[in-house]
Order: C-alpha cells, then sequence, then structure tokens
C-alpha cells in the first residue's frame, strides 16, 4: 500500500457491524497539516487499540495484533506494520521495536532508504550503512545531519520529530520515538532548597512529552495498558504514552524520564525532585536528540 498517494483518511479500519466507522473517528483529531508519518503511526495505534477495545487481540491466525520484536530481514519473524484493510479482511498489526517502528513509517510513507546514508559509528569505529538503524544510530544520523535536520532545543520540537537517545558509548539502553506533542502547561520548576535538592539542575523546568512508540515497556499513561477480560494488562509493542524532558533556560534538553514522578510537585515537593532525579538520566552521559524529516521526503 502506497500511503504516500493516498489520503490518509481513506486508508481502511477493519472491524465488522459499522466498527471501522468508529475506529475512523478516533483518528479525527490528528490535524491534516502533521507529517504523513505521524499521522499513520497514531492512525495505526487507533486502529489496534480499539480492536483491543472490542475483545479482538488477535488476527485470523491466531497471532497478537500488537508485538514488540521481529527483526528487519528476518524470514522467520519479520518486523513489520500493517494497516487494516476491511476489503480483503484484513486487520491492523504491529511486530516492531523502537526505531524498526519508525523506520517502517518511512519507509511505508516515502518509500525512504536509509542505506542510502553512510555515517561514521564510534562503537564499532567505522563508516557503515544500514537499511534499519539501531536507535543510537538514529542519534548520530541526526547529529551529522544526514537524512533529518536536527532541532536544537524542545520549544521548535513538532509533532512527527522523532526523538532519540542514547547513553554515549553503549547501545544497551537506547531508544526512539516520534514526539507527538509537548504539554507546555506542564512546566515545573527543578525545585532548590530541598533535601534531595541538586543543586546542579538550578534553572532547569520539566515538561511533560506525549510519544509513539514500540517498546516492551510503559510510560505514564500508556496505550499499552488494555482491559483483557476486566483485567487491565500490559500488551507490548506499538502505542502512546508520557515521558518527562528537563530543559535549560534555553530549552536545550539536558535530561530526561522514562515516566513521570508519581508525587505531587506542588503538595509533596521533596519526594516529587527525589522521584525525579532517580529517574534522571543527564546530558552529557546520555545524548538526547531530536531529529525532524524534510518537508518534501
Amino acid at each position: 500500500m502506497n500511503l504516500k498517494k493516498t489520503n490518509l483518511k481513506t486508508l481502511p479500519t477493519l472491524l465488522p457491524l459499522g466498527i471501522a466507522v468508529m475506529c475512523f473517528a478516533a483518528d479525527a483529531t490528528v490535524k491534516a497539516d502533521t507529517p504523513q508519518h505521524y499521522q499513520a503511526a497514531s492512525m495505526l495505534i487507533d486502529q489496534i487499540t480499539f480492536c483491543q477495545s472490542q475483545g479482538v487481540f488477535v488476527d485470523g491466525n491466531g497471532v497478537a495484533l500488537n508485538r514488540y520484536g521481529g527483526s528487519w530481514n528476518s524470514n522467520s519473524n519479520p518486523s513489520f506494520i500493517r494497516f487494516a484493510d476491511p476489503e480483503n479482511g484484513i486487520l491492523p498489526g504491529n511486530n516492531t521495536k523502537c526505531s524498526p517502528l519508525v523506520t517502517h513509517l518511512f519507509k511505508t510513507l516515502y518509500n525512504w532508504n536509509w542505506s542510502n546514508y553512510s555515517f561514521y559509528d564510534p562503537i564499532l569505529g567505522i563508516n557503515k550503512s544500514t537499511a534499519s538503524p539501531q536507535a543510537y544510530q538514529y542519534c548520530l544520523l541526526i547529529k551529522q545531519g544526514l537524512g533529518l535536520s536536527q532541532v536544537m532545543t524542545l520549544d521548535e520540537a513538532l509533532p512527527g520529530d522523532v526523538l532519540s537517545w542514547w547513553q554515549v558509548g553503549s547501545s544497551s539502553s537506547d531508544h526512539t520515538m516520534i514526539i507527538e506533542s509537548v504539554n507546555w502547561g506542564s512546566a515545573k520548576p527543578y525545585p532548590l532548597g530541598y533535601a534531595n535538592s541538586n543543586p546542579a539542575l538550578a534553572g532547569t523546568t520539566y515538561y511533560e512529552v506525549t510519544v509513539i512508540d514500540s517498546s516492551s515497556d510503559t510510560h505514564t499513561s500508556d496505550s499499552r495498558f488494555v482491559n483483557v477480560n476486566g483485567n487491565l494488562e500490559h500488551i507490548a509493542g506499538i502505542g502512546r504514552g508520557v515521558i518527562g524532558l528537563l530543559v535549560n533556560s534555553n530549552f536545550g534538553i539536558v535530561g530526561r524520564t522514562w515516566s513521570l514522578p508519581t508525587s505531587d510537585y506542588y503538595t509533596k515537593t521533596n519526594t516529587w525532585v527525589g522521584s525525579l532525579n532517580n529517574r534522571l538520566k543527564l546530558a552529557p552521559t546520555w545524548e538526547i536528540v531530536i531529529g525532524r524529516m524534510p518537508e518534501n521526503p
């Protein structure tokens, strides 16, 4: 299916007895002027989530609609994304990890091929290219100005921008996702003068950021918590959730958290800041970058 040449609103969403119409309504909030890959990712989540809400968790072959896994060139367990197609009786599906989800979206929407870009990989110590970059390699590609342009500050971020991080020198905890929105009303200046305060973080501000990703873990307010026969269960794969980014006075990103502190910022400030400190991964040990797809890829 060539999504680049297709109006995304014409892409089908499958379930019988009119559920398709209801599922499309869930996607109506996505603005038409946002990037195609973001619209498609949002729609795929809505398709899968709505199927799950109707008790449909597997396809006709008994395979889960949403999975975390797969490999780019694997014959036995290939990674893929699949949009619903009612005319051909096909349910939506996902079998990806974090960076392959982004790469599949780019390939599907824009016929994008990362193999066309050679970059220096400091872990491997070589110049290389790959059809499916790992998350840390997305950081390298963005910083080297290859394919995506780097967005230097959080206040310049837009829906559809790629957010990627890695612990410099290691690929073990890297991650790539798509920014959906920054909650500017969530701004929390870093509290000073408390037992748990870190004076080195004076002048920074913490923001909540909703992201789309494929993950085996969950963020705050995560769509991967699904009602299964009356029980709330975690189903890994594609979803949306809320992370935190800590920025300096110029909105440069200086830290990130996988999820948000659970204590109240205003009434339990010392506990909140302690929880934040425990979650924070800070630059320069961690590199946190934002990249943007060209307008006409």
